[in-house]
């Protein structure tokens, strides 16, 4: 059997042998996706705030939109990369386990 299907003992308790790399690529994906709906609803929650008015509103806002806007940023981009890591892990070494289990049943 090839080394691609089998890794180190220690390796199979890492979040990429759980899910692979298209998994976590969903995952990242849907976390963005969380972080965009939390932006809106602290933008309306901030905008309807009784309390908060003229300038100070307009401070939390940005500062409160910019934090959340830049981690959903950054998901995004590690959902990206992860996709493109995919795409070339699967054209430089692509897995042959389903080849060999067809010869084996054979």
């Amino acid at each position: 059997m090839s080394k691609c299907c089998k890794g180190e003992c220690w390796t199979k308790f890492l979040p990429h042998n759980w899910l692979c790399l298209k998994g976590l690529y969903f995952v990242f994906v849907t976390l963005f996706y969380i972080a965009l709906a939390f932006a809106i609803y602290m933008a309306i929650q901030i905008l309807t705030f009784p309390m908060i008015s003229g300038k100070e509103m307009w401070l939390a806002l940005g500062i409160v939109e910019a934090q959340i806007l830049g981690t959903a940023l950054g998901l995004l981009t590690i959902a990206k990369m992860l996709k493109v890591l995919a795409k070339i892990k699967h054209a430089v070494a692509p897995c042959c386990c389903k080849e060999e289990k067809n010869k084996e049943a054979k």
